[in-house]
């Protein structure tokens, strides 16, 4: 019963907080444009949301480690972003909408980034697939991108921020039931992580952030692309939906896969198949094509994450996993992703999303390079 409570509150953790990101991304930018502000204001937001992911992170993942109080830092930093979010209903002002942005996306980075740590310790502790409680998370995130739309279509886009709220409301209240982080063990006090030694960890971090990077075209011009194209809204969500069913599938296999082939080839992998999934934006609009790059979002998402996850894990000491964890999704989530939506967004007006797919693609191959040098070191240190 107890591996039961503590299964169901990690996984309604994943879904509840995915499903805040599956009403921010399709749908912020709209409400945004419904209360009266412009691309500009709304550009400013999304910049604002990204870097926060760049600041956030390491801030609660230190102070959980020195502290040992993980489970009490997920619950004030849920609650944090549930009432960030109620700063939404003051008024609609570009000054308040941009402070609760703030604050919201401040606490969620931190909220989520300790859940991974708690997670991988849970699973390896239970002898548990990581995939199959974290696809709960891509299984929120899909509902409320796919079931928002027509709800707002129906009674308007008020919906945006009361959804929002009461996801997060939904978020504390099952954070509440977590299970405590592992004790760190007794000895003397070790240095934090570093992000460039030993070399294995400099290859490590910049292979994350050249992978992220790479999805910044993809995540940020996408659909405009598509759009512009002569696709309807609807095959748009379509085709969007399906990288994520595919992201689902091979969570549910992720001990399969890494047991089977092991971290450092599956990380290898998912960059490889990124090179090609941007290739393929970059040369066509032909729908099978399209389709089976749709498909590739399993490993250019679903396979890269389980392994980075797995090797940040294995490579850090228990008493500065959180830290070395939040470091990871700073560089990668916020630095990465982030210097690939500005890239993207200045050029695409100049060059177009195809030309932007091919520079995308050389930048996975580069990634690939990284991973490679760090599986080569990795293996070096731990052979």
């Amino acid at each position: 019963m107890a591996h039961l409570k503590t299964y169901l509150s990690l996984a309604g953790f994943y879904a509840f907080y995915f499903a805040t990101l599956g009403i921010w991304m399709p749908y912020w930018p709209l409400y945004m444009s419904h209360v009266g502000h412009g691309p500009a204001a709304i550009g400013v937001v999304t910049a604002l949301s990204m870097a926060i992911k760049l600041l956030g992170p390491p801030v609660w993942g230190r102070l959980a480690d020195n502290n040992n109080s993980r489970k009490t830092i997920i619950i004030t930093t849920s609650l944090g972003a549930l009432v960030a979010s109620g700063l939404f209903f003051l008024n609609s002002s570009f000054l308040l909408i941009a402070i609760a942005v703030a604050f919201l996306h401040f606490f969620l980075v931190g909220s989520i980034a300790l859940v991974e740590t708690t997670a991988m310790e849970t699973v390896t502790k239970n002898h548990w697939d990581y995939g199959r409680v974290r696809l709960w998370g891509s299984g929120g995130f899909i509902l409320l991108s796919l079931g928002l739309g027509s709800l707002t279509d129906r009674w308007g886009l008020w919906l945006v921020p009361l959804a929002l709220s009461l996801f997060l409301l939904l978020q504390t209240l099952v954070s509440t039931q977590l299970p405590e982080s592992e004790p760190h063990p007794p000895g003397p006090k070790t240095p934090p992580p570093s992000l460039f030694r030993p070399k294995e960890m400099l290859w490590f971090n910049l292979m994350g952030l050249l992978m992220l990077l790479s999805h910044g075209t993809y995540y940020g011009f996408m659909s405009i692309h598509l759009e512009n194209n002569g696709f309807s809204k609807t095959a748009i969500g379509a085709l969007w939906s399906l990288g994520v069913f595919a992201e689902i599938a091979v969570l549910a296999a992720s001990n399969f896969i890494l047991n089977g082939l092991g971290v450092s080839y599956v990380l290898i992998g998912s960059l490889l198949f990124a090179v090609l999934r941007w290739t393929i934006f970059s040369q066509t609009l032909w729908l099978p094509l399209l389709i089976l790059g749709q498909l590739l979002h399993a490993f250019t998402f679903g396979t890269f994450h389980i392994s980075a996850i797995r090797r940040v894990f294995e490579t850090s000491i228990p008493g500065h996993r959180a830290t070395a964890q939040s470091w990871f999704s700073s560089i990668s989530y916020g630095a990465g992703l982030g210097i690939g939506l500005l890239l993207s967004g200045a050029l695409f007006e100049h060059i177009g999303a195809q030309s932007l797919f091919a520079i995308m693609a050389c930048v996975a191959l580069l990634g690939t390079f990284a991973a490679l040098r760090h599986a080569k070191y990795f293996q070096l240190r731990h052979q």
